[in-house]
Formats: C-alpha cells, sequence, structure tokens
C-alpha cells in the first residue's frame, strides 16, 4: 500500500508546502510505512504547519521576512472566503 495522497482544499502559503497546495513531508513519500495511521498523518501535517522546515528544499529563504505578511494576505484572499 503507498502512502495517501494529501492536499489543501484552500490555497495555503507555508514554506513547505508546494503551489499545488501539496505537502513536502517526507512520511507521505519515502519514508511512508504501512503501520502509519490517518491520526499520524494529520498529527505531522498539524506539527509542520506549526514549525516548518526551513532545511526543507521547498522552503522559501530568500522570502523569509515578507512570509508573515504573504500568508495573512493569502487568508484573508483564499481562506476567507470559503468559510
Amino acid at each position: 500500500m503507498a502512502a495517501p495522497k494529501v492536499h489543501f482544499m484552500t490555497q495555503i502559503y507555508h514554506p513547505n508546502v508546494k503551489k499545488l497546495s501539496r505537502i513536502c513531508l517526507d512520511i507521505l513519500k519515502d519514508k511512508w510505512s504501512q503501520a502509519l495511521q490517518i491520526l499520524t498523518v494529520l498529527l505531522w501535517i498539524q506539527a509542520l504547519l506549526s514549525a516548518s522546515n526551513p532545511d526543507d528544499p521547498l522552503s522559501m529563504k530568500t522570502h523569509e521576512a515578507q512570509a508573515p505578511e504573504t500568508a495573512r494576505a493569502w487568508t484573508r484572499i483564499y481562506a476567507r472566503n470559503n468559510i
């Protein structure tokens, strides 16, 4: 059994989330184990959103200064209209 395909329904601005809302998380790729449960996957996603991984290849280190404002703007544009 392969890892589940996980993505956000709304557009999200985060250093470890690709443009198409796909999550860059090792347990969803090469570190997947059939022993993992959906609860484990959700906890890992929650942890990633709380504390991003700056060493990830997707990380936007060059845009660190404006990242909080961009995240707020994307929330206003994409998330609030979908509630």
